[in-house]
């Protein structure tokens, strides 16, 4: 993919750094995920030695570009320190068309980091920090190597449900590390659901006093019997913030989801007014059972004022998301049909059926967040029915199938189908994997899987295909009652997501992701990950992956498992 010579972009170092001090021959290869585009490394020659840190001096540390520079590079863990004269880093904002392209080089005497647009950085920081390996003496050195790079999608995604079993902050802040390790860029967080409300709304306090509260599960080893564990959690709005800032410190966006109008049990429980409430036995509670269940919004003044004042808070929550994810999936509509304060809205709106409720619904939230800016993205069911605004963004989770209408009709799409993307699903027959009562091992994939998916859909034309903003991969949570097996659900297979969003499928090859994969294990060894081996094996015991832990319970570490503790 070389645009034009590194040295026309980077320079060289020459004799001009004086004070760096080059490393003892490197030997050992760094092993990349997702693989950059046009790499070149040169071994078994000194590379750049890590001993003293990364020098930069003060007119690169006052400069933009360098300022990003150095954020970039200190979230990716290097030393960063300050320098008066001659520094061992050179950066350079060119002037390409992708804003995610960057260049490296890296010689004995310093390092040089091109970019178009200053979130380049990051991505250049995670490919540095992959590459540094020991030197022949046992340093942490980078090898001598050229890199030129930039993503497939622009699209990056991976989902956390946190609504059926709650991720503490710093679960919420490994999962950053590990996107932005592997260079995804969107971070959907799932907060609302039938079984928790977990963002704190300060109009409305029962949202997180009654909803995010449940007093039972279902069992952890058969999901059809109850269970008598309760569970609950939200996140403050301080909470939210801290995860957020540092979800862009790391270079990553974070897109809130907030259900609208279904999946909403926990919020007609909070507020039973908000809820279909002159219908034969309205009862709303807190779900304690999966699955799809009855209680949707109702079609009243009173829910979409409800609606507009979640709404100001979430943004001013997350003011930099472009978008506002407003779920719209599996929406029944036997409340609808049964209500008669439904039918009279539907009467006074000259509607002929309940599913014109649900495209009021996503109307008027794509006119609400116009009014801040921004988009919404709701799951593949908010085509069903008639046109909705072409700004609206389509999650196709169902079917590729249901791409091609939505692209066809100018929305700009994500793929995640469930097929290929849902991390949850098994990845196997051991036995520690989510159990999946009558739906049967056809759900059972692992990276292999993953890694197949190719994103350029077929018969599209290259307009169409550029409605195609990416990939996402989603971690449900219905069965993944402890970190232990969160982390086994989500890890080694982020990787897989990661590469695809990110490489041509011609320029992909299983079998040297594999061994590159191999070369992941020391981080996630370091992030202390009960990470899937290679043969099925969790890092960790699986009698330890199978019990519930209290909630913000450190999990046990995959080092005390090496060194036999």
């Amino acid at each position: 993919m070389r645009r034009f010579p590194l040295s026309s972009v980077l320079g060289f170092f020459g004799a001009a750094c004086a004070l760096a001090a080059p490393s003892a021959p490197v030997e050992q290869s760094p092993s990349f995920i997702p693989k950059p585009l046009d790499l070149s490394l040169e071994l078994q020659k000194p590379g750049f030695s890590l001993s003293g840190g990364i020098r930069v001096d003060d007119r690169t540390s006052r400069s933009e570009a360098g300022r990003a520079a150095i954020r970039a590079l200190q979230a990716a863990g290097f030393e960063v320190l300050p320098e008066e004269r001659t520094g061992d880093l050179k950066v350079l904002q060119a002037r390409g068309v992708n804003p995610e392209w960057y260049a490296i080089e890296v010689t004995p005497e310093g390092i040089s980091i091109a970019v178009n647009d200053l979130r380049g950085f990051h991505l250049a920081a995670q490919t540095l920090a992959q590459a540094v390996v020991q030197d022949r003496d046992g340093r942490k050195a980078l090898p001598a190597m050229k890199v030129e790079d930039e993503p497939l999608l622009r699209y990056r995604g991976l989902m956390i449900d946190v609504s059926r079993y709650f991720r503490t902050v710093d679960e919420m802040k490994q999962v950053i590390r590990l996107m932005a390790r592997y260079k995804l860029n969107y971070l959907h967080w799932h907060l609302t659901d039938d079984q928790g409300w977990r963002i704190e709304i300060k109009k409305y306090p029962k949202l997180t006093q009654l909803g995010s509260q449940r007093p039972v599960s279902p069992s952890v080893t058969d999901f059809l019997v109850p269970g008598d564990q309760p569970h609950g959690g939200y996140y403050t709005q301080e909470e939210i913030r801290d995860v957020v800032a540092y979800a862009e410190f790391h270079g990553i966006t974070v897109i809130p989801e907030i259900e609208v109008p279904g999946h909403n049990c926990a919020l007609i429980a909070s507020y039973p007014e908000l809820g279909n409430d002159d219908i034969e036995g309205f009862e709303p509670r807190v779900a304690t059972t999966w699955g799809v269940h009855p209680y949707v919004m109702a079609p009243k003044e009173a829910t979409f004022t409800f609606i507009r004042d979640v709404f100001d808070e979430v943004c001013a929550l997350f003011p930099k998301a472009p978008y506002i994810h407003i779920g719209g999936d599996e929406v029944p509509r036997d409340q609808w049909q049964k209500s008669k304060g439904a039918h009279r809205f539907m009467e006074e709106h000259g509607m002929k059926s309940c599913g014109e409720i649900q495209q009021y619904f996503t109307h008027f939230c794509v006119e609400d967040l116009a009014e801040h800016d921004r988009r919404i993205i709701g799951w593949d069911e908010i085509m069903e029915g008639s046109q909705i605004p072409a700004s609206a963004v389509v999650m196709v989770w169902r079917n590729l199938q249901y791409a091609y209408p939505a692209v066809k009709k100018g929305h700009d799409v994500i793929l995640t189908p469930n097929s290929h993307f849902y991390l949850d699903y098994g990845q196997g027959k051991f036995p520690a994997d989510p159990s999946y009562r009558g739906i049967g091992t056809s759900t059972d994939f692992d990276w292999q899987r993953v890694y197949s998916f190719d994103p350029v859909l077929p018969n599209l034309t290259p307009e169409e295909q550029r409605h195609v903003l990416g990939v996402q991969g989603n971690l449900w949570s219905e069965y993944l009652h402890s970190p232990l097996k969160f982390q086994y659900q989500l890890v080694p297979r982020i990787c897989a997501v990661a590469e695809v969003a990110w490489l041509p499928k011609a320029k992909r090859d299983e079998a040297d992701f594999a061994l590159r994969l191999k070369g992941q294990y020391p981080y996630f060894d370091s992030e202390k990950l009960n990470f899937r081996e290679e043969d099925g094996t969790p890092r960790i015991d699986r009698e330890a992956m199978t019990r519930p832990h209290p909630l913000g319970a450190p999990a046990p570490a995959a080092a005390d498992k090496a060194s036999g503790k």
